[in-house]
């Protein structure tokens, strides 16, 4: 008998499940609109033999039986499909016991033989090919070309940030109409296949590629795919680290000399939909010798206030609109998505927050690790002004220690010396309907990054007011708010902004 072979599977409950794992597949159509009807004038199927020989030739560990709706063709029943080492056979007018043993005789030959048998001759007369595989002719891929593109020309960026890619579609209004650019999500690349079919698809018809990483080279599929297909047009291959630093192993992974690494790293780590149109402005310049013209990398602010109808507005601008009898709520989300325009989630918070009679802050940071004078810089803008901060930022602001004790510090009293509750709102990195169907909830990632690490800084954790969804026509996914689930934020931050203006002898207190 075979060895069997076993599979861990995490079920959406978040239970790991162990499955033993079958070499064999039969499937046998038995309640479909004509195997077994005969009443309609179809013969019965043999559906005891296929169990007993099943159960009496101890193939349980080896072979998966299943009793199936309609397999197709109906004009062939009755049918059989078996699957063997990815190999397929199909079956017809399986109407008698006989047939039925023969086809278990074929199934523990190959088991004897482990490897994959052609029918035996007493079968062959009753087997067919319903799937097309063998049979379509084999073409050659069509060349790559594409209306308006007969060159490899343009720049494609990948990146492990969906904020680059929804910069890059920001910034294409600033680009010239002769530099053709791609943005891909490296999330959507899964396997090398996938590799290889984008680069029989725009991708392959790109002259510089640049990729912006989280975390080394081997964790992207297909990278060796990507890497021979640049060997081999001599496309230009840009490898930068999304932390921001100059990484050795990303620069000799690419093709391009160590001041260009340096040049794109200094674009893309100021952010903006003009430092994004520039660098790639430099890049063609610099290595398809193109004559565009571009600016140096610009600074863009670090942190600041965010209202959605003005541009870089100032607190000056917040005040006018802010109403001093009201409490007001601090919103803290990362610059990035000012930058790439992400922001809805962010409008709906602060009209949720507005709608329930408070001041809506909205106050944008490149993290909470930027210090000034010891303290969070971001922070400043929000020391007495807001009587509850919603942050939606990932992770801690201390140090969190894997596998020791992580002790209360300076992450702690820097968010306690503002004197007022922190929310933590989750903008959750996976689709709703994945959220919806998971008896688990957030994933994995989400939980640590977004409950259990944030935590440690004392935040109170809420419930997922956004969720990372895919929209029609663009590579990139955008943070759409779930207006339900920011109701409850602002309700729970509206009690306790309003708390703060009780006295004394109005509150109550609960130990739970």
């Amino acid at each position: 008998m075979s060895q069997v072979y076993r599979q861990k599977v995490v079920r959406a409950d978040g239970k790991a499940i162990t499955i033993a794992q079958r070499r064999a597949h039969l499937s046998y159509c038995f309640n479909g609109c004509c195997c077994g009807r005969t009443e309609r004038g179809y013969a019965a199927v043999p559906v005891d033999t296929y169990k007993e020989e099943w159960l009496g030739r101890k193939l349980r560990n080896v072979v998966h039986l299943t009793k199936a709706g309609c397999l197709g063709p109906c004009a062939l029943a009755n049918v059989a499909s078996l699957v063997f080492d990815t190999r397929s056979v199909w079956f017809h007018s399986v109407n008698s016991a006989w047939q039925v043993r023969l086809i278990f005789d074929y199934i523990e030959s190959m088991i004897q033989a482990d490897r994959y048998l052609q029918p035996p001759a007493e079968l062959a007369e009753y087997v067919f090919n319903y799937y097309d595989w063998d049979t379509r002719p084999n073409e050659p891929r069509p060349a790559r070309t594409a209306a308006g593109e007969t060159a490899i020309e343009g720049i494609a960026l990948l990146s492990h940030a969906d904020t680059d890619i929804l910069t890059l579609q920001r910034a294409r209004q600033e680009l010239p109409v002769e530099l053709p650019v791609t943005g891909i999500s490296l999330h959507s690349v899964r396997s090398e296949e996938q590799m290889s079919m984008m680069l029989e698809g725009t991708l392959g018809r790109r002259r510089i590629l640049v990729l912006r990483v989280h975390g080394p080279t081997r964790t992207i599929a297909g990278f060796s795919v990507l890497t021979e297909h640049c060997s081999h047009e001599k496309v230009h291959l840009v490898i930068v680290s999304g932390t921001g630093e100059i990484d050795p192993e990303l620069v000799q992974a690419g093709n391009v000399p160590l001041d260009v690494v340096e040049s794109v790293t200094a674009y893309l780590g100021l952010s903006g939909s003009r430092n994004m149109a520039e660098c790639l402005k430099y890049l063609s310049d610099r290595l398809a010798l193109t004559g565009h013209g571009y600016d140096p990398p610009a600074t863009m602010p670090e942190h600041g206030i965010y209202i959605s109808d003005i541009e870089s507005p100032g607190f000056e601008d917040w005040e006018r609109r802010a109403d001093p009898g009201r409490p007001t709520v601090a919103i803290l989300f990362y610059r990035a998505h000012v930058l790439s325009g992400n922001t809805t989630f962010v409008d709906v918070i602060s009209e949720a927050l507005d709608a329930k009679g408070l001041n809506p802050l909205c106050v944008f940071t490149s993290s909470l690790k930027a210090m000034e004078n010891g303290t969070p810089a971001v922070l400043k803008l929000i020391e007495g002004r807001a009587d509850v901060l919603v942050s939606t930022l990932s992770f801690a602001l201390g140090e969190v220690n894997t596998g020791s004790v992580t002790l209360a510090g300076d992450n702690v009293s820097a968010l306690a010396a503002l004197g007022i509750p922190v929310i933590q709102a989750i903008t959750a990195g996976t689709p709703r309907g994945a959220w919806e169907v998971s008896r688990r909830g957030l994933s994995a990632l989400d939980t640590a990054i977004n409950v259990a690490i944030p935590e440690f800084d004392g935040r109170i954790i809420t419930v997922p007011i956004s969720f990372k969804e895919r929209v029609q026509d663009n590579p990139a996914t955008l943070y759409l708010p779930d207006e339900e689930r920011i109701e409850r934020v602002a309700g729970i931050a509206s009690r306790l902004a309003r708390l703060r203006h009780c006295s004394n002898s109005e509150k109550r207190v609960a130990f739970v």
